[in-house]
């Protein structure tokens, strides 16, 4: 008697269950896609079709979007900077990174957007990024003191362009980063009173404060200043 081999049998009888399946299944009249398919004909064509999708149009927005603000952010960059290397093809680029980009180099703010030294000047922007590095209201696990550097570290990465807003930041607002306030270790009254002192600056300078925390404790001394 032959040897009984319970691999090949399960294998024959994986093929003839797989065989059964495709010959109960309804037929397929058209494969789903992602994309506009070139098949499907209801009298536009493929590329009428990809002008119609999200993307398309996101993409035509932002080339409708002014560069003033980055054709300036360019010019500082190679004024202060120094031009690039007589080997760069593209004379945009500087020899020290200014700007944007590259994302992954640079110092980091918010977006990188322009670090305020003097807050007296915040009410010339219309928008104010501020760091709160506290930790001293959580109950279980600290740690969130170091969220400000986190968040400006990743969203250094970011464009300040949003496809599905049609929004640029860079051009269609102004924005500076002011740097953390000045937190109280171990006390969270004080660091309270510094946190509501900042927001309060920030706000009655005609600025929009936005706020990086910090535990959730923070939440307190923003709304009450």
């Amino acid at each position: 008697m032959p040897p009984f081999n319970l691999r090949a049998l399960g294998r024959a009888a994986g093929v003839t269950r797989r065989r059964e399946l495709v010959r109960l299944a309804p037929p397929r009249t058209q494969a789903r896609q992602h994309h506009p398919s070139p098949f499907d004909d209801d009298g536009d064509s493929n590329a009428t079709k990809w002008k119609k999708t999200q993307g398309w149009r996101a993409a035509q927005a932002e080339r409708d979007l002014p560069t003033t603000v980055h054709d300036k952010e360019v010019e500082k960059g190679l004024e202060h900077g120094l031009p690039g290397a007589s080997s760069i093809v593209d004379r945009t680029i500087p020899t020290f990174s200014r700007g944007e980009l590259p994302h992954f180099a640079g110092i980091n703010t918010f977006m990188k957007a322009p670090f305020l030294d003097d807050i007296r000047d915040v009410g010339t922007y219309d928008v104010a990024v501020l760091g709160v590095p506290f930790d001293g209201g959580t109950t279980y696990r600290p740690g969130t003191r170091f969220g400000p550097q986190g968040i400006r570290r990743i969203s250094a990465l970011y464009t300040p362009y949003n496809y599905e807003t049609g929004v640029d930041l860079r051009e269609q607002m102004t924005m500076c980063d002011v740097g953390d306030v000045f937190t109280i270790p171990a006390n969270i009254e004080k660091t309270f009173d510094q946190i509501s002192n900042a927001v309060a600056y920030v706000s009655a300078s005609g600025a929009m404060p936005i706020i990086m925390g910090g535990d959730h404790s923070i939440g307190f001394p923003t709304v009450r200043g």
